[in-house]
């Protein structure tokens, strides 16, 4: 269907050119700084239907789909935002969405006391405008997705375990089963598929060869501990810290981390040593999606408001905020190469809960 009413009201799209307000922060300003520019702001009411808790984002940032608790799916182009196109009918809160590298697939997984992955595809009838499911499995109590830089493997990561998944065959390669005292937080696979990252709610993150079926154990670092300065409150327990959201560098040599207090952290996996640790007595908990590597070792993660992106230039330990607005980020979804972001805002307006998304594109230093 191509209805706005059945979306809700998608109000306008705004396309601008305008480099966004880059500001250094930390120790020094890099000498060559990077920009981003926000190529489209789409404005969304959504009363009375379902929250807006994910996105995902073409590698060519040039669609986007976003979903909602009550289990709709909507696919735009940000040149065309007043038709998207809705995938299938209302069924489970959908958690996450992942487009594969080409474009040509997107994976979507919905829960609802035990939750299903569903594989969609453009039909070839209705071109980009519309999408055929081509699988549905059940997967019990999951919660994230993530494509291989092949698009080849998906691994899903469930509450006690993480499964690599063969799209062609739809069957399970490996598994990493309670790899953690808790339930898992957040979890990444490296570009080539070889490497996998999970956080626990106990606050430890763990480094796991994927090669082979029986994955092993490579790094196990934590975070449990409070970094925020300052002393505690009298009376305050020391907080339970964990990571929410959690990265791997494309070459599987770099991981990192963001905690409920905001704090970012980034190890070499070779050494373990701690590159670096970022924390704020103000920050709060990160927007879900908001961290990945470049190709060369920078991060971009969230700034500790969230209402905008900073990027990291880790051997330098310093950070510049390359997007910045005056709405919060709730969810964010970044391309594997990190060159592009598209956010989530909400904000309540009249007393009534808006959306929005944002995208913007992001220009390397050179």
């Amino acid at each position: 269907m191509r209805n706005g009413k059945s979306f809700g009201t998608w109000l306008q799209v705004i396309i601008v050119g305008a480099a966004a307000l880059v500001l250094g922060c930390c120790q020094e300003t890099p000498p060559a700084p990077t920009t981003a520019t926000k190529v489209a702001e789409i404005a969304v009411v959504n009363p009375a239907r379902g929250f807006v808790d994910s996105i995902a984002l073409s590698p060519d940032v040039s669609h986007v789909a976003t979903g909602e608790r009550n289990g709709s799916i909507r696919v735009l182009a940000h040149a065309n935002a007043a038709e998207p196109t809705s995938l299938g009918e209302y069924r489970q809160a959908i958690v996450d969405l992942a487009f594969s590298p080409n474009a040509g697939m997107l994976a979507s997984l919905g829960r609802h006391r035990e939750g299903a992955l569903r594989l969609w595809q453009p039909d070839g009838r209705g071109g980009a405008h519309l999408w055929a499911e081509v699988a549905f499995l059940p997967m019990g109590r999951c919660l994230a997705l993530r494509f291989d830089r092949s698009g080849e493997r998906l691994a899903v990561m469930c509450e006690r375990e993480v499964l690599l998944l063969d799209v062609a065959t739809r069957l399970e390669t490996a598994r990493v089963s309670n790899p953690h005292r808790e339930v898992l937080t957040a979890f990444d696979l490296a570009a080539n598929g070889a490497r996998l990252l999970t956080a626990g709610h106990e606050g430890e993150v763990t480094v796991w060869d994927t090669v082979t079926p029986a994955a092993t154990e490579i790094r196990r670092f934590s975070v449990s501990r409070s970094r925020r300065p300052g002393p505690l409150p009298r009376g305050h327990e020391p907080p339970e810290v964990w990571a929410v959201v959690v990265a791997l560098s494309p070459d599987g040599s770099r991981a990192a981390a963001v905690t409920i207090e905001g704090t970012i952290y980034v190890w070499d996996l070779a050494t373990g040593a701690e590159l670096l640790v970022d924390a704020h007595g103000e920050a709060g908990g990160p927007p879900a999606g908001s961290l990945r590597f470049f190709g060369d070792g920078r991060l971009l993660a969230p700034t500790g408001d969230r209402h905008g992106m900073r990027l990291f230039d880790v051997s330098r330990k310093t950070s510049q905020v390359v997007a910045s607005g005056s709405r919060a980020y709730h969810t964010v979804a970044i391309t594997d190469d990190a060159t592009g972001f598209a956010a989530i805002t909400s904000a309540l307006d009249g007393g009534k809960l808006t959306y929005g998304v944002e995208i913007w594109q992001i220009e390397p230093s050179r």
